[in-house]
């Protein structure tokens, strides 16, 4: 029997579905691409905007066409949010939410067609404890491995559909946490992503000390592995976090900071907790403290009662801010969602301009950012062989790039490389190791 999977969405979703599959192998099933015929199609879907909701309904509808025989599988945020939409169009014959995806084999044991399709979905809210995954191997990915630590939230942005699709905060116990980094570690991995859908959130429900107890209990863990961690919330860069980010050398210079708007009062409307000031002073901080670090930003344009001023203030705040690159998502009303209800988001040519705006702004920035590092060496991450004698990968501090090395490098080492152009496919160099 073949099977196909899919992933939309976030790094969580990545990791998720890297459990799937090695629990599809385990049973006997045989991977093939998702554009091949296979008996079995899985789309592990994304709810966060509008596109990513179209997008998994067109890939469901894809796996139709290429086998009207098929099992059609949706997993999920997507179909915790709009299970009844896939009942309503007859687009699966097995959706699954967000919690009970982790029964995948049960579930696919149900019988299920369009016309009456096996639902599996509870309110996400009532979850319990995280439980941990039994992943071993990253699914396309033979370098970094991605260790879901955190899931849910508690949030609640006006914007955001999460909450209610992936349920409230929960973290995994720091025991488990280490073993699991240990596993990955010992299968060769050179950089471990510690991830989850509010990361800063991790040990609150555990009555633990926060994101800095834990990466102290790392630090006793012997590892040759590089820690990234993902997106952090500004205020939850807090002075402990900071003495430990400071601390050890093993977690990389790179840090995610959503900002979402600069403007004080579209940040209030969007129910975020802190204001442009205490934003940028967290980010020049990261700066002082990390100069050779990346610092990202998430940016939402478009938001209900954005005018040309508050988006004016958004784009003078990340000009004036060292910011080395940004995510742009133009607003995407979510049914269910307080903003969703609200009046005066952009759409059109207005949207269209403020993202072109924003994006070009992380562009020229990013360009800067990597300009500064012609003639400095590199810690590079190998991921991929380009050619005989020329590799590519990721810096600690997530720039890409290109090296030439002899002898050949293995995929998921950790090599020093010496820089010595920079260019818009990346930065080049030669590898001293």
């Amino acid at each position: 029997m073949r099977f196909a999977l899919e992933t939309l969405g976030c790094k969580v979703n990545q990791y998720e579905s890297s459990a799937f599959f090695e629990s599809l192998t385990r049973a006997g099933w045989q991977p093939v691409p998702f554009s091949n015929t296979a008996d079995l199609y899985i789309v592990h879907s994304c709810a966060v905007t509008n596109k990513a909701s179209y997008q998994t309904r067109q890939l469901v509808r894809r796996a139709f066409r290429t086998n009207p025989e098929a099992k059609l599988v949706v997993v999920g945020c997507d179909a915790q949010i709009h299970w009844h939409r896939y009942v309503q169009e007859r687009l699966a014959t097995h959706i699954v939410g967000t919690q009970e995806k982790f029964q995948l084999l049960l579930w696919l044991q149900m019988p299920g067609s369009l016309d009456a399709p096996c639902v599996a979905v509870h309110d996400a809210r009532s979850y319990g404890p995280l439980q941990p995954l039994a992943v071993t191997t990253m699914l396309g990915d033979r370098s970094r491995a991605f260790l879901k630590i955190q899931d849910g939230c508690d949030a609640f942005c006006t914007y955001c559909l999460v909450p209610f699709s992936r349920g409230r905060s929960r973290s995994l116990e720091p025991a488990e946490v280490l073993r699991q980094l240990e596993r990955l570690i010992g299968a060769g991995y050179g950089e471990v992503v510690l991830t989850g859908i509010h990361l800063g959130q991790w040990g609150m429900d555990l009555g633990l000390g926060g994101l800095s107890e834990l990466l102290n209990a790392v630090d006793k863990v012997r590892h040759p592995a590089r820690i990234r961690l993902t997106s952090l919330e500004s205020k939850e860069i807090t002075e402990d976090l900071l003495r430990a980010l400071t601390a050890y050398s093993w977690i990389c210079p790179h840090f995610h900071v959503p900002l979402q708007s600069g403007d004080r009062e579209i940040l209030g409307a969007m129910g975020r907790p802190y204001d442009p000031e205490q934003y940028a002073d967290t980010v020049q901080t990261l700066r002082k403290l990390f100069p050779r670090a990346a610092l990202g930003a998430d940016v939402i344009v478009g938001f209900p009662g954005e005018t040309d001023a508050h988006f004016s203030r958004t784009v003078r705040l990340l000009e004036s801010l060292p910011v080395t690159y940004l995510h742009v998502f133009p607003y995407s009303p979510r049914p269910g969602t307080q903003a969703a209800g609200m009046k005066g988001r952009a759409v059109g040519h207005v949207l269209k301009a403020r993202a072109r705006v924003v994006r070009d702004l992380g562009r020229r920035k990013k360009r800067i950012f990597q300009d500064r590092f012609v003639g400095a060496v590199l810690e590079v991450l190998v991921e991929a062989a380009l050619q005989s004698d020329l590799w590519k990968g990721t810096s600690e501090n997530y720039l890409t790039v290109n090296f030439s090395a002899k002898p050949p490098v293995p995929l998921g080492s950790l090599v020093r490389v010496r820089v010595h152009r920079s260019t818009d496919a990346g930065l080049f160099g030669i590898a001293l190791d």
